[in-house]
């Protein structure tokens, strides 16, 4: 009797008989913990008591493979959700005067846009036309919301492996990227766009919220933030202080510069 593979072969014009090309893997992304599951955007993600709303591709998109801030990533919605701490104890250290921020590698801008929510300045900074088109677009559709609470958002391109002119941007309270060292080669590219934003009018924190996927970007990032003369003054796990919105594998970075 034939087996099943054997019932699955065919035979070319020479007398060989050969496997069918296999069809396409369709990757399947099911993860109970992952926050970008447990969102869609459409006015299911609240901050401050308002609805903050992404238009994003599906994780099976292929623009979403060659353009990944086009979706949601865990590490931008921890950050979003920090923020609901971090704003008014910031304000408090600042005697109420409002914050100037600055996102890298924005994406959606959900956490740029959650820190607009909560009454502060932000500019959200990315690569490329087609992020920035969607980008704006999710500025666009949520004006109204952040503008009631006195927040202000606009966009700026920021390569990392061209920098622009530093002066230009002013001095910034706090800097901050969620999940933008994902693979090893991102590490060193983002110190330097780190030791950008320290220097000229400089920034006076940075905040990384990093979802770890493998050890070695982590272990690499850990090792050389020191050589870049930056200092990590605290790692925060995030499970058991945002629960139910934190991560057990997303921890936030706390960086200043040198003294």
């Amino acid at each position: 009797a034939p087996t099943p593979l054997q019932g699955l072969q065919q035979m070319m014009p020479d007398g060989r008989m050969v496997m069918p090309p296999a069809p396409p893997i369709k990757r399947s992304y099911i993860n109970k913990r992952a926050l970008n599951i447990k969102y869609r955007f459409n006015g299911d993600f609240i901050v401050a008591g308002r609805p903050l709303v992404l238009t994003t591709d599906p994780a099976e998109s292929e623009r979403a493979h060659v353009a990944t801030g086009l979706r949601v990533w865990d590490g931008g919605i921890v950050l979003a959700r920090y923020f609901e701490r971090y704003v008014p104890e910031a304000l408090d250290a600042r005697e109420g005067q409002r914050l100037r921020g600055l996102e890298l590698g924005c994406g959606t801008g959900v956490a740029g846009l959650a820190f607009a929510y909560l009454g502060q300045e932000v500019i959200l900074s990315d690569i490329g036309d087609l992020q920035k088109a969607a980008t704006e677009a999710n500025v666009a559709q949520n004006q109204n919301h952040f503008l009631v609470a006195g927040g202000s958002v606009s966009y700026q391109a920021v390569d990392w492996k061209n920098l622009p002119a530093r002066e230009e941007f002013g001095a910034f309270d706090v800097v901050f990227a969620g999940d933008v060292i994902w693979h090893e080669t991102l590490v060193q590219p983002f110190l330097d766009a780190l030791c950008w934003v320290v220097s000229g009018p400089g920034a006076r924190e940075i905040l990384l919220s990093h979802k770890v996927r493998d050890e070695e970007s982590v272990a690499l990032f850990e090792k050389s933030v020191s050589e870049r003369g930056l200092v990590v003054e605290k790692k925060v796990p995030t499970e058991p202080l945002l629960e139910p919105d934190g991560h057990p594998e997303v921890f936030i970075y706390h960086i200043r510069a040198r003294a």
